[in-house]
């Protein structure tokens, strides 16, 4: 019996995925260990190896989408007879992938500098190869982006671009919206469609958190921690969020959920997208642990190295732009959560003692939150509370 090819199912959540890709054609050879295809998910892309050697035969195409558990080929051994007709058999709906991890539209490996050969072949996928016979292209020629250096369909067309490109200015290019960039995209649309979002934004003086946040520093170095002020706002909206319960919550299927725990999400910023990892049970952490967790996740996520388990599950997120100069910006959802806070950059400001005005670090808070979950007094409630907690930034060690 031939053994079957399935659709791997990366996390609890995953309803459906794509064959985005075969890496080993119809009819060809493959040995355990090597890339047999390439899945695409809402949340994650991950390449799928062979677990056995013998010959490849698809039975779902390149592009097909199908349920996790489904068969989309074979691999026959050498002394099993291929069927001109294959088999339809029964989904596995237990396939698995137990350590997935969420991977870029593009790997994180660098590109090889010569297309990397596998016996004596030059190592391209059936398109890409399909591709260049096409356009003419000399695969020799092409540098391989893929994993271990593989030369996808991509590389053989931007080949082909550059090759024909005429002289001159321009037009620019066009990039299927695709992985990362089309997820986000598709759920950025839902959110603001989905959802009643408004904006508030909020003035915090810095000045005893600028001074924490140097002590700190000093104190922690020999542990390796770097607080960032990223940090002072989070375990500041973890407090702030366990006095209003009602911005932890989200409205699910009519009924407006509360959360009793604390999942905290960071946006972090990639090259090809944005993503949110998350600080579990936050209200259970003290300011040095959320500084440490949310470190780790930050480099995970750079590194294309975090678990669908480090991006599932937030129910509030915080969202910094001040490293860019930024002053205050609307932060759209992250559905279902209710509430998104954005932090802007620490400027000279002034505060006003009696009639004199002293200068003063100052920074912008800006508050998305859903009307439908709760109004705006609620939500100004909250917001205030996060500024309290960083004008008294004592209140965070306790």
């Amino acid at each position: 019996m031939p053994s079957e090819i399935y659709l791997v199912k990366v996390g609890m959540t995953m309803e459906e995925g794509t064959v985005e890709e075969w890496y080993v054609a119809d009819g060809d050879r493959v040995e355990p260990g090597e890339m047999l295809y390439r899945l695409e998910t809402e949340k994650v892309n991950l390449d799928v190896d062979a677990e056995t050697s013998g010959t490849v035969k698809h039975l779902a195409d390149a592009g097909t989408t199908c349920k996790p558990g489904d068969v989309v080929g074979f691999i026959y051994a050498d002394d099993e007879t291929i069927p001109e007709v294959l088999p339809t058999p029964k989904p596995r709906p237990d396939i698995t992938v137990a350590n997935d991890t969420v991977a870029d539209d593009k790997p994180k490996e660098p590109p090889a500098a010569k297309p990397r050969r596998a016996g004596g072949r030059i190592a391209a996928s059936p398109v890409a190869r399909k591709l260049a016979g096409e356009l003419g292209v000399d695969l020799a020629d092409v540098t391989g982006t893929g994993p271990r250096g593989r030369i996808t369909k991509e590389d053989v067309q931007a080949a082909a671009d550059a090759a024909n490109a005429p002289a001159g200015p321009q037009a620019g290019t066009s990039t299927p919206l695709r992985g990362m960039r089309r997820t986000i995209a598709e759920r950025m649309h839902g959110s603001l469609r989905d959802t009643a979002q408004l904006t508030m934004d909020m003035e915090v003086t810095m000045d005893d958190a600028v001074k924490l946040r140097r002590d700190l520093l000093a104190e922690w170095e020999g542990d390796g921690i770097r607080v960032t002020y990223t940090d002072l706002v989070l375990a500041a909206a973890t407090k702030a969020l366990g006095q209003h319960p009602a911005m932890n919550s989200a409205l699910q299927d009519d009924a407006l959920v509360r959360f009793e725990a604390v999942h905290i999400g960071l946006a972090v910023a990639l090259d090809e997208g944005l993503i949110v990892p998350v600080i579990k049970d936050a209200q259970a952490k003290s300011l040095k642990e959320i500084a440490t967790v949310s470190a780790e996740l930050a480099s995970r996520a750079r590194d294309g190295k975090l678990t669908l388990d480090d991006v599932e599950g937030g129910t509030f997120t915080v969202t910094s732009l001040g490293m860019y100069g930024v002053d205050t910006f609307t932060p759209i959802l992250n559905p279902p959560q209710a509430g998104i806070l954005g932090v802007g950059r620490i400027y000279d400001g002034f505060s006003w003692e009696g009639d004199t005005a002293v200068k003063a670090a100052k920074m912008r808070l800006s508050l998305t939150w859903d009307h439908r979950v709760l109004d705006g007094a609620p939500a100004a409630e909250f917001l205030a509370a996060v500024r309290d907690f960083l004008e008294s930034p004592y209140r965070l060690l306790v």
